[in-house]
């Protein structure tokens, strides 16, 4: 809409409770606003992100993970504590990644490129599963399927015997 109306002052800021859904959200609509060739600045921040160590570590994995990745314009951590509590968190990440950018500004090697996927698709990479060896007690193929979920392979007999079991993993 404000594009549509030529209104290009504004800043893009999503509301998630979950830091893993927040990233994805940020991320999406990044590589969204490169495809479109925008340049509008992001708000970074877990909405009521909880209090004391659970609302600040929240906000340090989502913030935290955007701001290393080069992402956000301006943060808030939102604790359901007293708003003067919001500052010294936010000043911490802010002190890292700029510290962050520093480094790699100082850094007179070339950047890494990925090269073996496309970090704008969110896909899931294909991997090959360990080979089972001759001699294995356990098979290892069967732990984890295809897509990455575990399997239960244990048996009844196994559970009988956990050290055994241990062992043999």
């Amino acid at each position: 809409i404000c594009r549509k109306n030529d209104f290009h002052n504004f800043v893009f800021s999503m509301k998630a409770s979950n830091p893993l859904v927040m990233v994805q959200a940020y991320r999406l609509l990044a590589a969204e606003m490169y495809a479109q060739g925008w340049d509008y600045p992001l708000h970074l921040g877990v909405t009521e992100a909880g209090e004391g160590e659970d609302g600040r570590m929240k906000s340090a994995i989502g913030i935290g993970a955007l701001l290393r990745d080069g992402l956000g314009d301006t943060i808030r951590v939102s604790l359901t504590e007293d708003p003067h509590l919001e500052i010294e968190p936010c000043k911490t990440l802010a002190g890292i990644a700029e510290a962050q950018y520093k480094r790699d500004d100082d850094v007179k090697t070339p950047k890494w490129k990925e090269e073996m996927r496309d970090w704008q698709s969110y896909a899931r990479r294909e991997t090959e599963l360990p080979e089972q060896k001759e001699g294995d007690k356990v098979d290892f193929r069967g732990l984890l399927h295809r897509d990455g979920s575990v399997l239960n392979v244990v048996s009844p007999e196994q559970l009988k015997q956990p050290e055994q079991l241990y062992d043999s993993l």
